[in-house]
């Protein structure tokens, strides 16, 4: 532990306690700093699920993966760990690679002092703190689809939910759905250079309503074109890419 304040001394980064996972592959990696828990003050606790499977996932990315930070202060941790994002609470998790000093210590960043962070799975995921987009979703990470600081930028947000299974529903106890779950709510937003980002749903109207004046003939048209194409997050990205030009 002490080795990690000295290397990245700038990052504030506290041991974090994880009571069950969602997946088996991640329950040894908890497991030590679990065992701290009461032992040592500033260690955090997340919420025990009942059910011994949970459909969904609260993470990003499953796994731990390659990746890196940058800090508001532009200091980028790249070498030697490994990063998990946990889209309930918005936080971002830190490992030690396999095979450097104890791999199985899992920290905590202090999310006031990321400026972003990259999650490289099939590619590279950028995530950014939503106050550089202004006050909407205070605390959360912004998925960047698409990035021109002179021009438009496409923003994913996902805030993750963990909901219990209600005996309740009658139409799941017949199907035979009874178990927990983490639901995905996705929402997508458009901002002008560092603007606060105007939400849009799938629809030409609320789309073509984010875009100003003078870009609005280059959305029409854009839709013109393509309209035969499915209305979806890959359509939205040429879109902005298509703008930008």
């Amino acid at each position: 532990m002490k080795n990690i304040i000295f290397f990245i001394s700038f990052l504030l980064i506290i041991p974090f306690a994880y009571s069950q996972t969602s997946t088996e592959a991640m329950k040894g990696d908890f497991k030590l700093a679990a065992a701290n828990l009461g032992k040592t003050t500033g260690y955090g606790t997340f919420q025990s699920y009942s059910s011994g499977d949970v459909k969904g996932s609260q993470f990003f990315y499953p796994t731990w993966a390659n990746g890196s930070v940058t800090t508001i202060n532009n200091e980028v941790i790249s070498n030697n760990y490994k990063f998990i994002f946990d889209r309930v609470r918005q936080e971002l998790f830190i490992i030690y690679k396999p095979g450097k000093e104890d791999p199985k210590e899992v920290l905590q960043a202090e999310k006031s002092q990321l400026k972003s962070f990259t999650i490289i799975t099939d590619k590279d995921h950028v995530f950014v703190h939503s106050f550089k987009y202004g006050t909407d979703n205070a605390g959360d990470f912004y998925e960047v689809l698409s990035k021109n600081d002179s021009g438009y930028t496409l923003l994913k947000h996902v805030k993750t939910s963990f909901v219990k299974f209600d005996p309740r529903d009658i139409q799941k106890v017949k199907r035979g759905d009874m178990n927990d779950e983490f639901v995905d709510k996705t929402t997508y937003y458009i901002a002008y250079k560092s603007a606060n980002p105007q939400k849009i749903v799938f629809k030409e109207k609320s789309i073509v309503s984010a875009f100003s004046t003078s870009k609005k003939a280059y959305v029409e048209n854009y839709f013109n074109e393509h309209g035969q194409q499915d209305l979806n997050e890959d359509f939205l990205i040429r879109l902005v890419e298509v703008v930008n030009q």
